[in-house]
C-alpha cells in the first residue's frame, strides 16, 4: 500500500504547474505595480511575469516586446480575467517572429529586471519596467468545443422519456 501511495504522489508531481523550463525556484512573482513604485531598487531580480503581446519592433540585433501584464495563476497562465496593471517591456538578443509572437498572444516569460525604458504611447510617455529574457512560453489558444450534440442535463437513454423535452431545441440547428 506505501508503494501505491509513493507511485501515486510522484504521478501527481508529474502534473505540476508550470513549464519545466519556468520551475526554477529562484523566479519570484511580484506583481508588476510593486515593481513599478521603484523599478531601480528591484533591478537585478529575476522575475516571472505573464501577459498579452501588444507589439513587437525587431532591430539589427535584438528584438523588443511590450507586453500587457496579467498575474499568473499556479499553472503558469495568464490570468487574462483578472484585472491588468500595466505594461513591461522585455529585450531578446535572438530573433523574436511577429507571426508567432503577434498581438493577443498569451506569453509566460522568465527573466532578469534590467531597469526601466521610455515609451510613447500615443500623447503620453511611459516608463516601463524591461526584462532581459531567460525563457518564454508561449501558450495555444483556449480551443472551443460544440456541446449542443448532448444539450442541457439530458443524456442519453433519459432524454427520450422525459415529459418536457424541448424538439425545437434539439431541431434548431437543422432550420
Amino acid at each position: 500500500m506505501r508503494c501505491f501511495f509513493v507511485v501515486f504522489i510522484l504521478l501527481l508531481s508529474g502534473c505540476s504547474g508550470l513549464p519545466t523550463v519556468m520551475r526554477d525556484s529562484s523566479y519570484s512573482n511580484i506583481h508588476l505595480s510593486t515593481v513599478k513604485a521603484d523599478i531601480s531598487a528591484y533591478k537585478n531580480t529575476p522575475v516571472r511575469w505573464g501577459g498579452k503581446v501588444i507589439d513587437v519592433i525587431n532591430k539589427k540585433d535584438s528584438s523588443q516586446v511590450q507586453v500587457l501584464y496579467y498575474p499568473i495563476s499556479r499553472y503558469g497562465r495568464p490570468l487574462t480575467d483578472r484585472k491588468t496593471e500595466g505594461r513591461f517591456a522585455m529585450t531578446s538578443p535572438q530573433f523574436l517572429d511577429p507571426v508567432i509572437f503577434k498581438e493577443g498572444t498569451e506569453i509566460t516569460v522568465t527573466g532578469v529586471l534590467a531597469g526601466e525604458i521610455k515609451r510613447q504611447i500615443g500623447e503620453k510617455d511611459l516608463t516601463l519596467p524591461i526584462l532581459t529574457i531567460d525563457n518564454v512560453h508561449v501558450w495555444p489558444d483556449y480551443q472551443q468545443y460544440d456541446d449542443g450534440y448532448y444539450p442541457r442535463h439530458y443524456y442519453y437513454p433519459y432524454y427520450r422519456y422525459d415529459p418536457f423535452y424541448d424538439h425545437f431545441y434539439y431541431n434548431r440547428y437543422y432550420w
